[in-house]
């Protein structure tokens, strides 16, 4: 009788969202829905080749996540630890929202390129952090927190152009809200990213002190993205004013991370809609003017102020979006409405932080609703709408459950990278704008 029920209560909802099969052919669901293979919002267990990450650029200069297959001897946290670490990641930004003398967080972050450092180049796995305006790797010089015999670890002495002259000298240090930090020296080398080529005296950090090294995780160090005199976009001698990323849609799946001329023949390739840079409390990070939110083509009933008093950052190290309290209800309360053919889990189901979650037993496909971001106040809005995959989240270990990918637990707004999945995120620096580009031409 149960499993009559079931199918009964499906046959409903499919019919109720017209999406049923008829001498084989398949009609689709409403304008404001889209119906999904379930298996499209899950990693396969081993790396793949992007379709879509390969249109939007060369793959010389690869993102993948440190959690996926794609990188090398992935250790991956439970679900609960992962969004564990975020947390620490978006108290740490609320912290540094309001005084910039704050440190970040080291946090586990999710995505990371390979650069090149040194003459000969010597290859080392940065973390991507549009939240850190310095770029630091760890040293074989270091006394606390490595191994001697660490060959991943920068060694200055086989590299000719490594300088620590006194513009390029001074302690280095940085303090993270989960406890670990790194301590050492300023130096310099030629850095090579390759759509940028080489940057000569690239000013960085060498640690050689690291506490608590196992938050590392595999990583040397963090690639610094965001705004600053010792982030990559102040040091470029091409006074390189544009880059851009592709954060692939599952992490079994390559992205792109483009610098210069790349980056703005990708602006022109996408569909882009462009939306202004707005001042912020703190000069490291990116501030958007996100206006709206829409679930199912309905706008959420939330004054546009409440997002626009604080501002909204975009941040490439975050992983699920948060936004302030008023705001996440509204949300919550559509996205349910919109579920209703659901059954919605009891309680917070992953690591306190997820109310929103749905048990997916029984389910090769389901029905989303599309949420679509409105920025400026201009009319009309810059509208960008997310994919299936920045909608939902299925944690790697729990995966009979699909979560609402949102949570509160914010002071200020922060875009998190899983609601990037799938777009060609461009930062025009000398534009003061940021590109959302979608449907990119290979």
């Amino acid at each position: 009788m149960a499993w009559i029920n079931k199918h009964i209560s499906t046959f409903f909802f499919l019919v109720y969202f017209g999406y049923y099969s008829i001498l084989g052919e398949t009609l689709s669901a409403p304008l404001h829905y889209q119906v999904v293979n379930v298996s499209s919002l899950q990693p396969k267990p081993y790396c793949q080749s992007s379709s879509s990450g390969s249109t939007i650029g060369s793959q010389k200069l690869e993102i993948v996540s440190r959690y996926g297959p794609c990188f090398p001897n992935a250790k991956t946290p439970t679900s609960d630890q992962l969004l564990n670490l975020d947390q620490v990641r978006v108290r740490s930004i609320n912290k540094r929202h309001k005084s910039k003398h704050v440190a970040g967080n080291l946090d586990h972050g999710y995505y990371v390129v390979k650069i090149g450092l040194g003459t000969p180049r010597q290859n080392y796995t940065l973390m991507v952090d549009t939240g850190s305006k310095s770029t630091w790797v760890r040293c074989n010089s270091c006394t606390k927190g490595c191994k001697s015999d660490d060959d991943s670890l920068y060694d200055p002495s086989k590299s000719s152009t490594y300088t620590n002259n006194t513009s390029c000298s001074g302690s280095f240090n940085v303090s993270y809200r989960d406890k670990s930090s790194v301590n050492g020296i300023w130096g310099c080398d030629t850095l090579t990213v390759d759509d940028l080529g080489a940057i000569t005296n690239f000013k960085f950090g060498c640690g050689q002190e690291n506490v608590d090294p196992e938050n590392f995780g595999g990583l040397v160090g963090i690639l610094g993205l965001g705004k600053g005199e010792t982030s990559l976009l102040s040091q470029s001698v091409t006074a390189m004013q544009m880059f851009s990323y592709y954060i692939p849609l599952t992490s079994s799946l390559v992205g792109n991370l483009h610098f210069g001329n790349e980056a703005k023949t990708k602006s022109h390739t996408c569909a882009t809609q462009f939306t202004p840079l707005v001042k912020g409390d703190n000069p490291v990070y990116y501030y958007l003017d996100l206006v709206g939110i829409s679930v199912a083509g309905k706008k959420l009933n939330v004054s546009s102020t409440t997002f626009t008093s604080r501002g909204t950052i975009i941040d490439s190290g975050t992983v699920i979006t948060r936004f302030p309290d008023v705001v996440y209800s509204a949300l919550r309360a559509e996205f349910r409405q919109s579920m209703l053919s659901y059954t919605l889990l009891e309680g917070k189901v992953v690591d306190g932080l997820m109310d929103t979650c749905y048990s997916l037993e029984g389910y090769n496909q389901v029905a989303l609703p599309k949420i679509t971001f409105h920025f400026g106040k201009g009319t009309p809005t810059n509208d960008v709408t997310l994919s299936n995959q920045a909608t939902v989240w299925i944690p790697h270990d729990k995966k009979e459950v699909m979560c609402l990918a949102f949570a509160a637990k914010s002071d200020v707004s922060i875009i998190g990278n899983v609601q990037q999945r799938g777009l060609n995120v461009i930062y025009d620096l000398e534009g003061e704008r940021i590109g959302f580009g979608s449907n990119c031409a290979s």
